[in-house]
């Protein structure tokens, strides 16, 4: 994270490839056209099955997930559709990524 933070570009060892780079602003012009972007919030009042909900969004939709680094707290952006909750309880943001991956494999059926 300190290289990204300070060459703003995370390379490969021994390669030149970038295997990750900090974009400028708007954010919006690097997301997919006509997506779907749900910001996660434990403050949210909805709250939803992880599972249920990714499941229940249309095939031709494509969906971006905006988490953010802590545990409480909401995300300020003005770009986000719809915000959710997916535990009573607040979360880390690690453990909402692993709930995303989760019910997206089984959306795909990866064994």
């Amino acid at each position: 994270m300190l290289q990204l933070l300070q060459k703003l570009s995370i390379s490969a060892v021994g390669k030149r490839e970038k295997l990750l780079r900090v974009i400028k602003n708007p954010v919006t012009q690097h997301l997919p056209l006509k997506s779907r972007k749900i910001g996660f919030s434990h403050s949210s009042d909805k709250l939803v099955e992880m599972e249920k909900y990714v499941a229940g969004v249309g095939g031709d939709t494509d969906l971006v997930f905006v988490v953010g680094a802590m545990s409480h707290g909401k995300i300020d952006c003005d770009y986000i559709d719809d915000f959710i909750s997916v535990s009573e309880y607040p979360l880390s943001a690690a453990w909402c990524i692993a709930r995303i991956c989760e019910a997206v494999s089984k959306k795909w059926r990866v064994l």
